[in-house]
């Protein structure tokens, strides 16, 4: 493994209204840079998505893991290297959830990709999951029963 990162933010919503918003890929789009995401299919092992970021190429990704309603893996497969970004939804009280991404990128290549990286990357999924997790809970405030 070349590199790993990972990074927890909590959020007053319950871990099954977490899930459930994340799951909806199309909540992805949380910023500028993202025009759509899509999935082909139900979020399950197997199952195949695509993003779209404004000024780039698809990105086609992969569920590999799935353990319903607590953890998920999406798996990128790049030439020589896979990044995969493994998700855990942990229930603290009923209304309260921690939400961890933990990011790897293995493979013979992942030294040259991690490299091309940049001092930004991890300051950008920080702000990705506190983002994320504002979301969910503005989605929260808008139903009864979450």
């Amino acid at each position: 493994m070349a590199y790993q990162f990972q990074h927890s933010v909590e959020v007053s919503v319950s871990r099954e209204a977490s899930w459930r918003f994340w799951t909806n890929v199309g909540n992805w789009v949380l910023d500028a840079d993202i025009e759509w995401v899509e999935l082909d299919g139900r979020f399950q092992p197997g199952a195949e998505g695509t993003t779209k970021t404004r000024g780039a190429e698809l990105v086609r990704w992969r569920i590999a893991e799935v353990s319903e309603g607590k953890a998920a893996t999406i798996e990128i497969p790049m030439p020589g290297a896979t990044a995969r970004f493994a998700w855990r939804f942990e229930a603290l009280s009923e209304e309260r959830s921690r939400l961890t991404q933990q990011i790897t990128l293995s493979g013979v290549q992942a030294d040259m990709y991690t490299a091309q990286l940049g001092d930004g990357f991890e300051q950008g999924i920080r702000q990705g999951m506190k983002k994320l997790s504002q979301e969910i809970e503005r989605s929260a405030d808008g139903r009864q029963g979450v």
